[in-house]
C-alpha cells in the first residue's frame, strides 16, 4: 500500500504538469477513495502548494513557493532534451562554460560529453553527469549545498563568480513577465544569475513554455540584459515584439504562434 506522503508527492507532480486536477480523477488514478483524496489537497493547502476550487485544486502561483529539484527532475523531459540540444550547438570545443543547478540546464550534459571543455558549475546533478569524463575539466564553485536544489549557494558561490570569468553561461529561471522581465524564486538564485550573466560573454536562458507569463519573488534581470532565450515552443506576437524590441535572440527553431495563422 502507498503512503500517504508518497501519494502527495505524485499529487505534487500531477499539478506541476497539469496545473489543476479534479478529485475523482485523482482518487481514480491512485485506486483511493475521493475522502483520501481531499484530505491531501487539505494538506498540500496547508502546504501553500495548491488552492482548492471546487471540486479540485489547482496549483498555487506564489512568487516564493520552490519546488525540490527531484520533483521537477521528471517533468518536461522531452522539452528539457529539446531546449538542450540547441544550446549546446552553441558551444564548441575549448570553451569554458557554466552551467547552473537547474534540472533544464543539466540536460546539457548529455550533449557536450564528447567535447574538450572547461565546465563550471554549482550543481550537484551536472557533477554527476561529467565528474568521469576525461576530455571535460570540471570546476565546482563551492558554497553551502542546498538538498532542495543539489546546488551550492552562498557568499562562497558568489566570490567565485566575481573572481572568474566564462566565454557562455546556461541558466534557467522561475518565470517571465512581460513588464518586469526574468525572475527567480528567491534571492539566493536571483544573486547567482546576476553575477553569472554579469561575468559571462554571452548568456543564455533557458525556459519552457510553462514560465511564459509567470512572475516570482526577486526579479534578476529584465529583457534589456538578457542576450539569448531558449525555448520550447512558438511564442505568439506580444512575446516576440517585447524580445525583439529589447533585442533578444529568441531560438525555438519554430516559426513564432502569430506568423503561422497570418494569411500570405
Amino acid at each position: 500500500m502507498m503512503h500517504s506522503f508518497q501519494r502527495r508527492e505524485m499529487i505534487k507532480q500531477l499539478l506541476l504538469k497539469e496545473k489543476s486536477i479534479t478529485v475523482n480523477d485523482v482518487a481514480q488514478r491512485f485506486d483511493v477513495s475521493s475522502e483520501t483524496i481531499r484530505r491531501d489537497l487539505n494538506a498540500l493547502s496547508e502546504e501553500g502548494f495548491c488552492n482548492k476550487t471546487y471540486g479540485g485544486a489547482s496549483l498555487a502561483n506564489r512568487s516564493t513557493v520552490e519546488v525540490p529539484q527531484h520533483m521537477k527532475k521528471g517533468l518536461f523531459v522531452a522539452e528539457k532534451q529539446f531546449m538542450a540540444k540547441i544550446a549546446a550547438s552553441f558551444i564548441r570545443p575549448g570553451d569554458c562554460i557554466f552551467l547552473d543547478h537547474s534540472t533544464t540546464v543539466s540536460e546539457m550534459c548529455q550533449e557536450i560529453r564528447d567535447m574538450k571543455l572547461t565546465v563550471v558549475t554549482n550543481s550537484l546533478w551536472v557533477v554527476d553527469e561529467l565528474e568521469n569524463i576525461e576530455n571535460i575539466k570540471l570546476i565546482l564553485t563551492g558554497g553551502n549545498v542546498r538538498p532542495l536544489d543539489r546546488g551550492m549557494f552562498g557568499q562562497e558561490t558568489l566570490d567565485f563568480l566575481k573572481e572568474h570569468y566564462f566565454d557562455k553561461a546556461f541558466f534557467s529561471c522561475r518565470g517571465l513577465n512581460l513588464r518586469n522581465g526574468v525572475f527567480d524564486a528567491s534571492e539566493i538564485y536571483a544573486y547567482l544569475h546576476r553575477y553569472l550573466i554579469d561575468r559571462s560573454g554571452s548568456s543564455y536562458l533557458l525556459a519552457d513554455h510553462t514560465k511564459f507569463g509567470v512572475s516570482g519573488f526577486v526579479n534578476i534581470i529584465g529583457f534589456s540584459d538578457l542576450d539569448n532565450l531558449i525555448t520550447d515552443r512558438p511564442l505568439d506576437r506580444e512575446w516576440s515584439e517585447e524580445f525583439e524590441k529589447n533585442h533578444v535572440t529568441v531560438y525555438s527553431t519554430q516559426p513564432p504562434a502569430w506568423e503561422e495563422g497570418e494569411d500570405e
